[in-house]
């Protein structure tokens, strides 16, 4: 455990864990297992795995990324699976996102462990240690697909990166050792996910799906973001996407709206407006950017869940360490870093490599951001960009979601054995003879609620 005690809490303590309860006595520590949460994750891994169901992770529950991309693509074929996605408290607001023939559960609810338990594919951009930390792992003949949300990013991850936990370490890679695919963007990629995620199952690099907008007409995606940010339609936009810091320090995103739309404006030759988009760590933190912008220069999209779509909407972004900026430069647009805190950043959380190893002009202050404006030149920024791509071995080419898909496809048509049906394993279980006129995972769902599966695990 990471848990830094006080003088009184080194006399006697006892804190919890998810599935590990600590109790300290006199400076001695002792770890028991926390037998309760373990049951509360286990307690379903009896039912029978469903050979078409396909449960999506992403990092706060929304309807983006990768696992977007692949949900949207298996819809599009009308593939008679069932999609099922774990959302979060955070989403509710958004639940409009998500297509009808999608179902959603609270994550960690017990529906959540239900699905995740019966599920033949796992798909996830994001590491799945809180429900490691509860001692919930993949079972034997389910698959993990890994698609990660970051291609050919800067910032160190794991344990690579210098804010690494012991504990948090332990458990990326016991979740790393699920994985039974990772799907990489080329060579570069498929180097970090090998240095990053231990035993991470076969790489496949498929290019990654939630890039596949970049290859498509841009007009209809580009209508619907103006549309929902009430963006008037003779303007461009620059959107400005920092990432988090760890101590959730915002110090950092003090770049000059007034001076760097005024600097745009004139370069470019046409009336832009700033996008705001922080990192979902920090969507609490957003009122304190905005109060910043006395002259209302600011739209503020922290809350728009998918990234690829503000991405393919902008004609500028500017960012310091996000990942974000690598998938823009699929499209060749102009790209800016303005990063005040290089120094220790690389020190605190770590870089792969230089940003001055890369096509986007940096800037540590507004002075430089300006400058790096003016003398922005645009052929050689494309040169450079392609450089860039080609050095790193990217695929991308708009077909990512339909490679991964014919994975999925392989894998569910070719199950491993013959497994009971729920209503056999209801029936079992509860002794019943017959189900009631409604579906057996309406059925199931009713008796979690009313707590009697844990009766029936001692059947």
């Amino acid at each position: 455990m990471s848990y830094k005690l006080s003088f009184w809490e080194n006399i006697f303590s006892v804190v919890n864990d998810n599935m590990y309860k600590q109790v300290c006595i006199l400076g001695f520590k002792f770890r028991f297992l926390n037998k309760k949460r373990f049951e509360e994750a286990n307690i379903y891994k009896n039912l029978p795995i469903q050979n078409n169901k396909i449960v999506f992770y992403t990092l706060n529950g929304s309807y983006t990324c990768n696992p977007k991309y692949i949900s949207e693509e298996i819809l599009k074929q009308k593939l008679p699976y069932d999609l099922v996605w774990v959302v979060d408290k955070h989403i509710l607001k958004y639940l409009k996102d998500f297509p009808e023939n999608i179902r959603l559960v609270m994550k960690d609810s017990p529906e959540d462990y239900i699905e995740c338990s019966t599920a033949k594919i796992w798909v996830s951009h994001r590491r799945g240690v809180e429900y490691v930390k509860k001692g919930f792992f993949k079972r034997k003949g389910q698959v993990y697909i890994q698609t990660w949300h970051g291609s050919l990013g800067i910032k160190k991850t794991g344990e690579a990166s210098s804010t690494k936990d012991k504990e948090f370490v332990k458990h990326c890679r016991q979740d790393a050792a699920q994985f039974d695919y990772m799907v990489s963007n080329g060579r570069y990629t498929t180097n970090f996910f090998k240095q990053t995620f231990y035993n991470c199952g076969k790489i496949l690099e498929y290019g990654h799906p939630r890039n596949d907008i970049f290859f498509k007409d841009e007009h209809d995606i580009k209508e619907k973001v103006y549309s929902i940010l009430n963006i008037p339609l003779d303007k461009k936009v620059v959107l400005y996407a920092p990432t988090f810091r760890v101590k959730s320090d915002i110090s950092h995103y003090d770049i000059d709206f007034k001076k760097v739309i005024s600097a745009m404006n004139k370069k470019f030759n046409h009336d832009y407006v700033f996008v705001l988009r922080l990192h979902p760590k920090f969507v609490d933190l957003k009122y304190q950017v905005l109060q910043k912008d006395v002259e209302g220069l600011i739209v503020d999209a922290t809350d728009y869940s998918d990234m690829q779509e503000l991405l393919v909407a902008s004609d500028v972004v500017i960012t310091d360490y996000s990942s974000c900026i690598y998938d823009f430069m699929l499209s060749y647009k102009p790209g800016f870093i303005f990063a005040t805190d290089i120094k220790n950043y690389d020190n605190t959380r770590g870089l792969y490599y230089p940003l001055t190893s890369t096509p986007f002009p940096v800037a540590e202050n507004n002075d430089e951001m300006v400058k790096n404006i003016e003398n922005f030149d645009y052929e050689k920024y494309k040169k450079e960009v392609k450089e860039f791509l080609d050095g790193k071995g990217c695929i991308d080419d708009g077909h990512a979601s339909k490679r991964v898909v014919k994975l999925i496809k392989s894998i569910i048509e070719t199950p491993d054995k013959v497994e009971e049906t729920i209503e056999e394993i209801v029936k079992k279980r509860f002794l019943v003879q017959s189900l009631p006129a409604v579906s057996a995972q309406e059925w199931i769902n009713t008796i979690f609620r009313n707590n009697l599966l844990i009766c029936a695990a001692n059947l």
